[in-house]
């Protein structure tokens, strides 16, 4: 019984991070909505715009602190993060986030310094989506099990803004260029 407590307070805790991806579900969310938020977050991070007035709207509550801090630093480091994804050795993931491809290739193109710096760079990136997704599932009062569609949202939304030569993953799971 007590493992049982434990297990569901960790879980709890866990709140938009799941360690398993699940299903999406977009009817737990006003899905034209946060689409729209999304594109308009992403284009503003791709245009390095720090302070972007995009509106709350639908229930979708975007004037957080959080929220709002997350997309300055994100608007802050595109540059880096674009010059990373240049090199084709990181792509966008399906699950909303920033992935190292780990070839023979990409340990050949740099030291370990760079390839440390590049992780800090992803770690980061990858920390203030998370801060995005999870401040909408609190800001806007919507069920945990809607994260995974606000990760896919926002994933459709970064391919979009995304720039020529950029990897992203696929539906079906490949890696492929834009």
């Amino acid at each position: 019984m007590k493992r049982a407590v434990v297990l569901a307070l960790a879980l709890g805790l866990v709140g938009c991070h799941v360690f398993t991806r699940i299903k999406p579900d977009f009817s737990r969310l006003p899905e034209a909505a946060m689409r729209e938020v999304a594109l308009e977050i992403e284009t503003a991070i791709q245009e390095g715009e720090r302070e972007p007035a995009i509106a709350d709207r639908d229930g979708i509550v975007v004037g957080t602190d959080v929220i709002q801090q997350a997309i300055k630093q994100r608007a802050a480091r595109r540059d880096l993060l674009n010059a990373f994804l240049d090199t084709g050795h990181a792509y966008e993931a399906a699950n909303g986030l920033v992935m190292i491809l780990r070839t023979r290739e990409y340990k050949k193109a740099g030291t370990r310094g760079d390839r440390d710096r590049n992780a800090l760079l992803v770690m980061n990136e990858n920390a203030d989506r998370w801060a995005i997704f999870e401040g909408f599932v609190d800001s806007s009062n919507l069920s945990s099990r809607a994260c995974s569609a606000i990760q896919d949202i926002f994933h459709e939304a970064r391919v979009a803004v995304m720039k020529a030569g950029q990897k992203y993953e696929s539906e079906s799971g490949e890696v492929m260029e834009k």
